[in-house]
Order: structure tokens, then sequence, then C-alpha cells
């Protein structure tokens, strides 16, 4: 069984990816802002992973169950 080798990728990819969207139909660019929201969800979700890792090594969440102990506190005061 063999496996489809990967497209190598063109140089002018955003200017191809641009001039395909002007023909697609309005319906059918539905279905590719889906898949754009999903990618940027996945970059986004990647970026705020490796930030919160940075800050953890750095020590910035030690005191995390003391803070939320204490926010819990004040809001049963409240």
């Amino acid at each position: 069984m063999t496996s489809a080798l990967p497209s190598p990728v063109p140089k002018d990819l955003r200017q191809q990816l641009s001039k395909s969207l002007e023909r697609f139909e309005e319906s059918e660019l539905v279905f590719i802002h889906r898949v754009f929201l999903e990618a940027e969800k996945q970059r986004l979700w990647r970026e705020i992973g490796e930030d919160a890792e940075k800050e953890r090594l750095a020590g910035k969440w030690d005191n995390l169950p003391e803070v939320i102990q204490e926010v819990r506190a004040k809001l049963r005061a409240a």
C-alpha cells in the first residue's frame, strides 16, 4: 500500500489562496470560514498553552491554590 506524498507548498500560497477564494460561491465560503475559525482556535489554544507553561515554569502559578481560596472566601462573605 502506498501513501500519497504531501504536495510541495507553493511560494505564493497566500496569493493563490486569495485567488481561489474569489472563485467560490457564498455558500461554499461558509464551510471555508468554519475551517479557518477552527484553525485559528487551535493556533490560539497552542499559544495560550505555551504562554501558561512559561508562566508556570517562572513560578507565577505557585500560589494559585491560595489565591483561589482567598477569592472563594471573599465571595462567601459578600
